[in-house]
């Protein structure tokens, strides 16, 4: 092996230094400087979450009486009764009486298939346009609110009359329902 020069041997010595301290700094003091990073960020996040805590917890009183609010407005939503089929009994009651209300003539109220937690109606009769306006105002505008899922007009006779006179109308109609608290 051929011997260095001492300008080699002073080249190498700064490497094995720089290799020295690269190694140094790679396995002591970058993990060390990270730790330190990461555990400042964990502080910030809990302090900003704390600080929202602490938000939460001064608005629970008026959270509290927003959900009582929202509880007690909640049965203008729903239908209450001790089951099911009277909850779609009493639908199909709505439906008829708002449609004699409003001036048609009801052919036909029917319940239907309804998802969990749900009853479904329809109503079928004959009326004006405006006593249709009447009927679906009424319904709209009355709780408990209602879904109307589909609406069938048939104005055939207002061919034969060139004007529009009874119309052929199908609503469908759902609401929730919220079994009644035994007492």
């Amino acid at each position: 092996m051929k011997t260095l020069s001492a300008r080699e041997r002073k080249l190498l010595a700064i490497a094995l230094a720089l290799a020295a301290i690269a190694l140094v700094w790679l396995a002591l003091v970058q993990p060390l400087l990270d730790g330190f990073t990461q555990r400042a960020e964990r502080r910030e996040f809990l302090s900003r979450q704390y600080a929202q805590n602490e938000r939460l917890i001064s608005r629970m009183s008026s959270l509290r009486r927003a959900a009582e609010t929202q509880r007690k407005a909640g049965a203008a939503y729903a239908i209450t009764a001790p089951g099911a089929s009277e909850a779609g009994e009493a639908l199909r009651t709505r439906l008829a009486d708002s449609l004699a209300t409003a001036g048609g003539e009801l052919r036909a109220a029917e319940a239907g298939e309804a998802s969990p937690g749900w009853v479904r109606a329809s109503a079928t009769g004959v009326m004006s346009y405006a006593q249709l306006l009447g009927w679906l105002d009424r319904l709209a505008n009355e709780p408990p609110y209602l879904v109307v899922e589909g609406l069938n007009i048939n104005a055939d006779r207002a061919l034969q009359s060139n004007s529009i006179d009874l119309m052929d109308v199908q609503l469908e109609t759902s609401i929730p329902f919220v079994p009644a608290k035994p007492r």
